[in-house]
Order: structure tokens, then sequence, then C-alpha cells
């Protein structure tokens, strides 16, 4: 990158056109890894003058910091957290990599979730940078940490933290509509696998068919164990929640199976906790049946951040209300490390994800102007 972009939408265009696919999810024919558009990042941030450091997961995986400091002594430090890595391509109606403008949508990987908010917050920052309102009498060090990883893990959040990294207030940028999510449900995620013993599907009785051993499992998780979820409410994140996603055995249509695979989705608030849960399920498996392995697939805690918390009671008002979220983001790994957190950003989580994934234009135009003024105080 020679000069910075003239517009948003061009800084969004060049951002999309920056293959980031998570390289432990589905590229789906695509160039997968976060190199590149940590590279990107990082030359990005130093032309804003940002000073810079690259912390490295593992070869190609890298964690981006760029840090503005005060022009006086910093009284608090608050760190934007966007994540550099978007989901795979399979399946995608749209150019994934060209920003495509369609009636007053912008297409494209990433363009909501989140090269979106993440070209609305340099946008703000590239005005705030050349001397907007509020720069020269700022005593805030702001830092941007892009992230490795989020999609699958939160990764290079979760390095971060371990390193010691610690802020008075934590920013994770996802598309939240400009609402400040101040509390998120956690994410227990298992793998339970029932074994059998395979056999010619011409003589089932010699075996021990597996899906057999799992139907009673599959059945008590949803008329035990998921209604009970539903019926511990917390008074913030509402009720807990299991979704069975997976079921899996068999290998042909003439052999007896000889294990089943069940993929379970939880997802927790402080009220029912991993550990918990965990143990519910474990409960059920040795009722129902009781030679089941369970896995731990991911795990990561719910938060809550008080809405009267000064830095989350500035950002909503540059924003546009309150909100709480189902899904698991970094802010949910910031928070545990004792970092309050939110989510934030413009867009809609509704888009993340999907096979046309797009960002309003007024939608960006209208997150670099909040980003604007938290960054003010305006």
């Amino acid at each position: 990158m020679s000069r910075l972009p003239a517009s948003l939408p061009a800084l969004l265009a060049e951002m999309v056109a920056v293959p980031s696919v998570n390289p432990g999810g589905d590229p789906g024919g695509s160039e997968p890894g976060e190199a590149r558009f940590g590279a990107w990042m990082a030359d990005h941030l130093r032309q804003l003058g940002a000073a810079v450091e690259i912390r490295d997961l593992a070869p190609g995986r890298p964690n981006v910091l760029g840090v503005f400091e005060p022009a006086r002594r910093a009284r608090a430090t608050v760190v934007f957290a966007p994540h550099l890595d978007t989901v795979g391509v399979a399946g995608m109606t749209v150019p994934p990599f060209q920003l495509t403008a369609r009636g007053g949508r912008l297409h494209g990987r990433g363009a909501c979730d989140t090269k979106g908010p993440t070209a609305a917050l340099l946008w703000a920052l590239r005005r705030w940078t050349r001397g907007g309102p509020g720069r020269a009498g700022s005593d805030v060090r702001w830092i941007v940490a892009a992230t490795a990883g989020e999609e699958e893990g939160s990764a290079g959040a979760a390095a971060l933290v371990r390193s010691g990294f610690r802020a008075d207030f934590g920013v994770a940028l996802e598309p939240t509509a400009l609402r400040v999510v101040h509390a998120a449900k956690g994410i227990l995620r298992l793998w339970l696998e029932t074994p059998g013993r395979a056999c010619h599907g011409a003589q089932p009785w010699r075996g021990d068919n597996a899906i057999y051993r799992a139907l009673p499992l599959a059945a008590a998780l949803r008329d035990e164990l998921a209604p009970a979820f539903l019926a511990r409410r917390h008074p913030v994140l509402g009720p807990a929640s299991l979704n069975l996603g997976v079921f899996q055995g068999g290998r042909d249509l003439n052999i007896v199976p000889d294990r089943c695979r069940l993929g379970l989705d939880l997802r927790l608030h402080p009220d029912l906790d991993a550990t918990e849960a965990l143990r519910l399920v474990r409960e059920l498996c040795r009722r129902h049946a009781p030679r089941t392995r369970v896995r731990i697939h991911r795990t990561g805690p719910a938060f809550v951040t008080p809405r009267t918390d000064p830095w989350a009671h500035a950002l909503r008002r540059a924003g546009a209300g309150w909100a709480r979220a189902d899904w698991f983001c970094d802010a949910n790994v910031l928070a545990a490390a004792g970092i309050p957190a939110v989510a934030f950003g413009p867009g809609s989580i509704a888009q993340a994800h999907t096979k046309d994934e797009y960002i309003a234009r007024t939608d960006l135009v209208a997150g670099a102007a909040a980003f604007g003024r938290f960054l003010t105080g305006s």
C-alpha cells in the first residue's frame, strides 16, 4: 500500500481484496491465512502514526498491535480489537475478494464481519490523527490490537492476554448495528462418541451398532437436558441453550457402524458455567450411553460488563443503544482476563458468514462517525 485510500468504501475494498480466511476453517478454494492482511494492517497503522508491533502466534499467524500514544501522560488505555480472519468462501454468490456495490450494499467476504467495522475505525482514526477534534488534548492511549484466529477459538485474543496485555477498556469490533453489546453468553462445544463393534451388515447380530447406542442419548439430550438448560435463566443474558448440531455414524450401508459421534453447542451464562454444564452432560451419558467418551472442543466464559462502566457509557453515547449477544467473540476473552469489554461496530450480525455477505454503505459511514465521536469524546 503506497498511499491511503481516498474514500471509506475504497478503504474497505482494499481490505476485502486481501484474503484472510482462517486456516482452521473451510477455505472453500480461497487462500487461507492471516499473514497478508496482518502485513496490510501493520502498514496502514504505521501510516496513521501508530507504533506497530507484530506478535506471531505461529508462522503466518500474527497479532498486530498499533499504539497511539497521547501527547500528555496517559490516564487510561483503551484497546480496539478487530480480528484479521474471516470464515471461508465456499458457496458464496458474490465475488469474495472484490468489493461489489449493489443497491447501497457493499458485498464481499469480511465486508460485515469484520473488515467493515475495522474500516470504519481506521477511517475515524485517520481523521483523528490528522488533528481532528480532541486529538491535541487527548490523554488516552488508544491501541488497535488486530487478532488472528477469532473465527476458530479466539486464539489471537487468548495469546494476547496470556502475554500480560492489559487495558482499562476493550472494544471487540463486531457488527452490532452500533449497539453496545455489554453482555454475551459463554460457549462450550463438545464431541460425544459412542463406541460399537463393526461387522457385515448381513449379520448385524454379530456386531454392536453404535448408532443404536447413541439414539437414547440423542433423545435424552432433546427431551431432558435441552429443556433443563432453557429453564436456567440469567437476569441479563436469558436462558442457556443446548444444540445437537452433528450426528455422524456409519461408513457404508452394509457395515454395522462401530462408532457414532455427536457434536453439541452449549451457550452458557454466569449462573450455568462450563464446569456445571459438562457435569450434567457426563451424567446424562452415564445414564443413557455409559461407554460414551466426552471431549471438549472449545470453551469460553460469558461476560457481563456493567452499563455503568464509564467507557461503556461513553461508547453508548456515541452509538445507538445497548444489547446482549448469544454469540461468542474476543470481548469474552478480554473480559475473562479482567479487562472490561464490549462488542461494537456497524453492520448486522445477521449478515456475518453468509453467502452474499455485505454491509450497507450508510451503516459503514455511520460507523466511522460513531468511532469518531468516541475518540473525541463528543
